[in-house]
């Protein structure tokens, strides 16, 4: 007996491959609020609008890398209103932010912001003028590359950058 060819299989079309769908990124769920102040906020520098030296000491690299604009911006968020000026006395390009409404709740009356590279060496600093505590310097970096002509009379506080 004969046996009967079978009839030819059609050729399947290929077919093109169909794009890989990248999974989509994850939602990071937002951090909830705490009451605790955080590093770098108004919050965590100006208790109740009020600066302090301890504060400072706890939190040095509060304002490290931040412009005046920014610092201007933690001190309105703590109440304070102010105005951001060029210094008429620095060499540096350091910045002014004069307070309006200084009183005996709110204990900061100028904070001045240099670049550095003044009569004080290379390192930034910030100088905070207080009615209670004195002038506060930050000087982010050390000791030893802080130019000092002796006579200073702010409690100095160093980041430790080098």
């Amino acid at each position: 007996p004969k046996e009967t060819p079978k009839p030819k299989e059609t050729p399947k079309p290929k077919e093109t491959p169909k794009p890989k769908e990248t999974p989509k990124p994850k939602e990071t769920p937002k951090p909830k609020e705490t009451q605790q102040p955080t590093q770098g906020t108004s919050k965590a520098v100006f208790e109740n609008g009020r600066a302090s030296i301890e504060t400072f000491k706890s939190n040095p690299k509060v304002f490290s890398g931040k412009s005046a604009e920014e610092i201007a911006k933690m001190l309105e968020d703590a109440g304070y209103k102010v105005t951001v000026q060029a210094s008429k006395r620095s060499r540096s390009g350091a910045k002014i932010i004069k307070i309006q409404n200084t009183g005996r709740e709110k204990n900061i009356t100028q904070v001045q912001v240099s670049p550095g590279g003044g009569r004080h060496g290379d390192s930034p600093y910030v100088k905070i003028s207080t009615s209670d505590q004195g002038i506060i310097k930050i000087v982010d970096g050390s000791r030893k590359v802080y130019k000092t002509d002796g006579v200073e009379t702010a409690t100095i506080i160093f980041t430790g950058r080098e």
